[in-house]
């Protein structure tokens, strides 16, 4: 081993314990006594990427690879930083390279299924996923995005899905191995419940968003509400969840083990778990922070964990006797799955567009992963089969050229017309983002996943959404929503139904404009009653903590 190459070790040692300043000064001292090391380029790339330098990743991995095209480490690398930079395209071109060229490289499995579950290819994004689970079956992140493009795949039944979580859950379970601690809580069924929320990076997703509207709902006479969390960049948490609680708990740093511990500690009775739908936030629930713990809010599925007792759900959702093996909880069923937290300010609801333009514009604002094959093929069939209609397609994916082409490339190839889209791309602001629903007379929601945030906020500005009601968790949130605003008539049971009843709305430009006038009222009396849906929430786990001190007679208080 040369001089380079020792030096070089030493800077791995320190980007890997998370020291990037000290790794890139070393590298950078590397390269300039040799221009053309390839590895000093492609690890000075990682360590820019892990730093969010994405454009400085790009290049410097991209000299890497001009130095030593044959290496299968640098295209995987590649891959992830155009995947930072929403090229999934380019990334999905380097994964497959990254493939060919090192198949045991489990980067290069991850990477590609990344880049293919971005563009809507969500079967052939769990494959990849597998494979390098293949390589690594503990590796967390590939579990996660296995199990979640899985929801999405559109050959994947309620049944595979089940399957693959308890498979999951049952390798964590086993990895635990009996450290599931016993309690020492008060069993008494008429007490003041500790209740506790966990909210992991709170700024990485939209939970708070639902949680918000309902933290201070909760009835204070027979809950003491505690939210554990904390933000990934060390912030602090918002003041609409911190002072909406009797206590914040600041966990930043600690595991799952050593937080369910401190749940434990704290004596926590109910653990409502809001946000599992990534394996790694799933882990508290099997380390048992709390004698009762339900999952709620945020998820897609079963968690597969025996340690999860109870999970909220509805009856639209999940038929009574139609859904139950599919959970490895007990289902609770409210009026209604979650609620959310309706925008700031009183926006104004603009009329129907089709009113004055005399032609439906129908869009998706989802998340182009969403947009699976079966999903734009309907959407072909029904902008060729209503005269004049168009379909806006808007997230910030389509702000890059090359998203927009493929798009538009696969909706073609299955039979429509791309002249009749158009993309449109970021937008910053709130309220500018929440106004473009001014343009669209009907939400198409896609399949096998559906629409979450985008059908609540689509709702809140009086723009109904038209669902096909699926086989899965997320598959059927629509028909939830859309019967729950008095408006079952939007839910299709098939795809052919699905493309008739579009193609039927088009024709109808006075009802669209007569649900514009009344959906906004119907939606703050149903999907957007944060008062009743909690009311109900406490009663419901009122009701479950009775049921297991009767299971606990011997810790039971004293008469």
């Amino acid at each position: 081993m040369d001089d380079i190459d020792r030096i070089l070790e030493i800077a791995l040692a320190h980007q890997k314990a998370g020291r990037l300043d000290a790794a890139r000064e070393i590298y950078q001292k590397i390269l300039e006594i040799d221009p053309g090391h390839a590895d000093a380029h492609h690890l000075l790339g990682l360590a820019s990427l892990a730093r969010g330098e994405h454009d400085e990743a790009l290049e410097l991995i991209s000299r890497a690879i001009l130095l030593r095209p044959d290496r299968g480490e640098y295209h995987a690398s590649i891959a992830g930083a155009h995947l930072a930079l929403g090229r999934p395209g380019e990334a999905e071109s380097h994964g497959r390279r990254a493939r060919e060229l090192a198949p045991e490289l489990l980067e290069a499995h991850y990477n590609l299924g990344n880049a293919l579950f971005a563009q809507g290819r969500a079967g052939d994004a769990a494959q990849a996923f597998e494979a390098a689970l293949a390589i690594d079956p503990e590796h967390q992140g590939a579990w996660t995005n296995y199990l979640f493009a899985l929801n999405f795949s559109p050959g994947a039944g309620r049944q595979t899905i089940f399957e693959a979580n308890r498979r999951w859950g049952a390798r964590l379970e086993a990895r635990i191995g009996g450290q599931v601690q016993s309690f020492a809580n008060r069993m008494d069924p008429a007490k003041r419940l500790s209740l506790a929320y966990y909210l992991p990076e709170l700024e990485t997703h939209v939970t708070p968003r639902f949680l918000a509207p309902l933290l201070g709902l909760h009835d204070r006479d027979g809950f003491a509400v505690h939210c554990y969390g904390y933000r990934a960049d060390g912030g602090p948490a918002p003041e609409t969840l911190a002072g909406a609680v009797d206590q914040w708990h600041e966990v930043g740093g600690l595991d799952a083990a050593q937080l369910a511990g401190r749940m434990r500690a704290d004596g926590v009775d109910i653990l409502v778990h809001p946000c599992s739908f990534k394996t790694r936030y799933r882990e508290l629930l099997a380390h048992r922070a709390a004698p009762l713990q339900v999952v709620s809010t945020n998820l897609v599925s079963t968690t597969g964990l025996a340690e999860a007792d109870y999970l909220i759900t509805d009856p639209i959702i999940d038929p009574p006797g139609e859904s139950e093996q599919f959970y490895t909880e007990k289902l609770i069923r409210l009026g209604g799955f979650n609620c959310y937290l309706p925008p700031a300010g009183d926006l104004e609801v603009a009329p129907a567009p089709s009113l004055a333009s005399g032609r439906v514009t129908f869009a998706s604002f989802n998340n182009p992963a969403k947009l699976s094959d079966p999903a734009l093929g309907a959407w072909a069939r029904i902008l060729g089969t209503a005269p004049g209609s168009r379909l806006i397609l808007k997230h910030r994916a389509f702000d890059d050229a090359a998203a927009r082409q493929a798009l538009a490339a696969r909706f073609k190839d299955l039979g429509g017309e791309a002249d009749g889209l158009e993309f449109r791309g970021f937008t910053s602001e709130a309220e500018a983002y929440l106004a473009q629903y001014a343009d669209v007379d009907v939400i198409l929601d896609p399949f096998p996943f559906g629409g979450g945030t985008t059908s609540y906020e689509g709702l809140w500005m009086g723009v109904p959404v038209l669902t096909l009601a699926g086989g899965s968790f997320m598959g059927r949130l629509g028909a939830s929503l859309m019967s729950r605003v008095g408006l079952a008539d939007f839910v299709a049971t098939t795809e052919a139904d699905y493309v008739a009843r579009a193609v039927g709305l088009s024709g109808d430009i006075p009802r669209l404009g007569e649900i514009r006038g009344s959906l906004p009222a119907a939606a703050r009396a149903s999907i957007f009653d944060a008062p009743g849906h909690v009311a109900e929430m406490d009663g419901a786990l009122r009701q479950a903590w009775a049921e297991l001190c009767a299971k606990n007679p011997d810790r039971a208080p004293r008469p």
